[in-house]
């Protein structure tokens, strides 16, 4: 991605005209319309602590340059954090995370840090909960404002030390906030969480990922990330008129629902990217790598949901069958 590309990035969306009577969505221009990303989680680890506590550079090299081959237009990448890493080795985590998105620049990808998550599966990746929201935000830290709130030195240190960072495309708060939770609770927290990030001085776009629910979140989002697994023209059309209502872009942060039978999930793929692109919105399916994190595998990696797995590229190195129709798009 050039300079001016990357620029263009992290400026502020301009006001988009209103579509005059007729006029099909596709026109739409949306600045976020030509990422063609992967959410990316490493193959040796199963969980978001284990991934960043013990970090293994030569994998994130080896994969992400493996999607790069295989998939020419991936120019950017969605990395998941663990603040659980960082508050048991917080000089590690950061050390770690510097190389992480060094690699990833050395690929020609920009990276969209995941701060926090609140999807939970088996093997569990680890996030945020009711309960440690309720006692680490609002009764111990004192809806933040405790001098020892636990969550302040990991956003000084991941955020305030790269605020200025042009290798970040934007920072996403939290991954799926309204999974299992309290909202009220929750969506006191984000609120809380993006004016620390601003504070700290966030040059980026900073928004948060979730379903469709992208109203709940505007006051919050500087873009809207959403996640239109099964993605249909009317559903986008609902959320690319809100966008221009409210003069953001959006980005597909995920898409493409998996399958154990590989010409299912290519189906899935073709209908999620083919949606996307026709409704000029760019996309991030999960996720590049086979990995041993949940619904990432094959059934001799671990167990199964109903999610089966949604990776593109297998353990061995080798493009799942099929999976090049992402470059279609």
């Amino acid at each position: 991605m050039g300079t001016g590309a990357a620029a263009a990035m992290v400026a502020h969306v301009a006001i988009a005209e209103e579509p005059k009577k007729g006029e099909e969505v596709s026109a739409w221009q949306n600045p976020y319309r030509d990422i063609r990303g992967f959410n990316y989680q490493p193959s040796y680890e199963a969980t978001g602590y284990s991934i960043w506590r013990y970090f293994e550079p030569e994998k994130f090299d080896a994969e992400l340059g493996n999607g790069k081959k295989y998939f020419p237009r991936f120019n950017a990448v969605r990395y998941w954090l663990s603040f659980d890493a960082f508050a048991v080795d917080p000089a590690g985590f950061a050390e770690h995370f510097e190389t992480a998105l060094a690699i990833a620049h050395g690929h020609g990808l920009r990276v969209i840090p995941a701060l926090f998550n609140n999807w939970h599966s088996v093997p569990e990746f680890g996030g945020i909960a009711d309960e440690k929201l309720i006692y680490w935000f609002v009764n111990y830290g004192k809806k933040g404002t405790a001098e020892n709130y636990v969550f302040r030195p990991y956003l000084e240190k991941v955020v305030g030390t790269h605020a200025k960072d042009e290798r970040i495309l934007a920072w996403d708060l939290c991954n799926e906030p309204h999974n299992n939770c309290n909202w009220a609770i929750v969506s006191e927290w984000l609120a809380h969480t993006y004016g620390l990030c601003k504070e700290l001085g966030a040059a980026q776009p900073v928004s948060v990922s979730v379903q469709s629910q992208i109203q709940s979140v505007e006051a919050i989002s500087d873009l809207f990330m959403i996640h239109p697994y099964f993605a249909t023209a009317d559903k986008l059309s609902e959320i690319v008129s809100f966008a221009r209502r409210t003069n953001k872009g959006v980005l597909a942060t995920e898409c493409c629902w998996g399958s154990l039978d590989d010409a299912q999930r290519v189906q899935h793929v073709i209908g999620d990217c083919g949606a996307l692109a026709q409704a000029g919105i760019g996309f991030m399916p999960h996720a590049l790598q086979e990995s041993l994190v949940a619904d990432l595998h094959r059934p001799q990696f671990g167990v199964i949901s109903s999610a089966s797995s949604m990776h593109f590229v297998a353990m061995d190195g080798t493009l799942r069958p099929g999976h090049d129709a992402y470059n279609r798009f």
